[in-house]
């Protein structure tokens, strides 16, 4: 029979368990959100000609889109959820002699659950921080060209402000940060750095939800490097090295049992592809080994926790054939692969998290992996492969030429079938099989709709519940 303090422990770890929230579709959606938002930013940087003055090739560009979202899902617990998301945003752009660019970019969305619904039980609020992103960025080369009309062989380049930071293909990290990332680049080789830090506010879903605040204050450094290499043929290689230092420190946890050290240290060693075999047949792959040092689990430390060795890994790999044709249809096949631990209660906490003695085997980053819509689990202790396309049924029809309908089909297995997830499951490998369906309509100019539905089905490893999980999203999006 236990002894009193054993019998304190087991209850403590219960109920840390049990008030753990799992990691909901609508906040991977946000991420997904944020990297299309940061795409087209960069994209739509206008080209600037060297035989314009001054004033001629400076640029003041001011805009925003209103849009109106609804979020219907259904969660591990079998809880339908309702959201509706109105909002609008503003940005302003100046390019100064081409050379000098300034960014902001202000957001005001608000979020209206179902009654007692609301992800982190604060209810129907604004989201917040409004003024979301602001940033200054210097281009030599830019600025050279602008000024004589000649294009050097070497560029320096520096962005410092709040930005959004997708670090390689985005495993090891992908959020937005205060940064400063200088770039150097001669010919066909490149060196970023990244000196960055979390801002400590709710735009920033901490992996670590057994900490308290893990959805609104997360203090987090990141310092690294990134070398790469871009071929004749425009495809790219690179290796880089990320640390992050953890300033959350010690805290109280989510569950009633006392502070702790929530203290996680993690070094990621990186290398990845982008490019293409054929002009149709293209491909994109990333692998993440990750060293550092985590704190063991304090409901099995017994108040005494330890520091633990952590080695982890993570993988992305892609393969999409473009098809020639008025259509444009495609097809891809992923997958993604992240290590887990099997001594640990919870793959991403350290409440329930690793067992004092043992290596940390689990890996955890602020990164980012389209894991599906209906199930969406965290990037630790999966094996998830992908298959799908899309195409344009009427390119032809005038109203819906720019009509695109898509799927995906996705099979989600645990890596290591003894190791954990974010929701209590078996020792059984099959987490479940799920649907996405895809529309994305460019209705105008200045409107557009994008409709998501997915549907999700449980497999032999889940526990919480034998229902179908389903996503609903719909949005609508007005540009001026």
């Amino acid at each position: 029979m236990p002894r009193p303090r054993q019998r304190q422990v087991i209850g403590a770890c219960i109920l840390a368990i049990a008030t753990l929230p799992a990691t909901t579709s609508a906040q991977v959606d946000e991420r997904q959100l944020e990297r299309i938002v940061r795409q087209i930013e960069e994209t739509s940087r206008p080209r600037i000609d060297p035989r314009l003055s001054l004033t001629e090739r400076s640029l003041v560009e001011v805009g925003g889109y209103a849009g109106f979202a609804a979020i219907f899902l259904t969660d591990s617990t079998n809880n339908s959820r309702r959201l509706y998301q109105p909002e609008v945003t503003l940005y302003s752009r100046a390019i100064i002699d081409g050379g000098h660019t300034f960014f902001a970019r202000a957001r005001f969305q608000y979020r209206d659950f179902s009654e007692g619904d609301s992800f982190d039980g604060r209810g129907d609020r604004w989201r917040e921080p409004f003024f979301e992103r602001w940033w200054y960025e210097f281009d030599l080369a830019s600025l050279m060209a602008g000024e004589s009309g000649i294009e050097p062989r070497g560029n320096v380049n520096v962005r410092v402000g709040r930005q959004f930071v997708d670090w390689g293909q985005g495993l090891a990290l992908s959020e937005q940060l205060y940064a400063i990332r200088p770039n150097f680049s001669w010919e066909r080789f490149s060196l970023e750095g990244l000196f960055g830090q979390t801002p400590d506010d709710e735009s920033i879903i901490d992996f670590d939800a057994s900490r308290r605040g893990y959805n609104r204050d997360t203090k987090r450094r990141f310092y690294g490097g990134l070398l790469r290499y871009t071929a004749a043929d425009d495809s790219q290689f690179y290796g880089f090295v990320l640390h992050t230092e953890d300033r959350n420190g010690t805290s109280r946890p989510r569950a009633p049992i006392g502070d702790v050290d929530f203290e996680y240290n993690a070094t990621y060693f990186g290398i990845g592809a982008d490019g293409a075999f054929t002009p149709q047949l293209r491909y994109n792959a990333e692998f993440v080994y990750q060293i550092g040092d985590s704190r063991s689990d304090p409901l099995r430390s017994l108040g005494n926790q330890s520091k633990e060795d952590i080695r982890a890994w993570a993988l992305s790999a892609r393969l999409a054939y473009f098809f020639r044709g008025e259509h444009r249809p495609f097809v891809y096949f992923e997958t993604i692969a992240a290590s887990g631990d099997d001594d640990r209660l919870v793959t991403t906490d350290t409440v329930g998290g690793n067992r004092p003695g043992t290596n940390d085997t689990a890996f955890n980053s602020l990164g980012f992996a389209n894991t599906g819509l209906a199930f969406s689990p965290a990037l630790s202790n999966i094996l998830v492969f992908r298959t799908g396309g899309a195409f344009f049924p009427f390119p032809q029809e005038g109203l819906f030429r720019d009509l695109q309908l898509g799927v995906d089909l996705i099979l989600h297995n645990k890596l290591d079938a003894d190791a954990p997830i974010e929701e209590r499951t078996s020792n059984s490998m099959f987490l479940g099989f799920e649907t996405d369906l895809i529309l994305n309509w460019r209705i105008t100019h200045d409107l557009s709709f994008v409709g998501r539905y997915g549907i999700f089905f449980p497999g032999d490893a889940i526990e919480t519940t034998s229902s179908t999980r389903q996503f609903i999203y719909a949005g609508l999006t007005l540009s001026f």
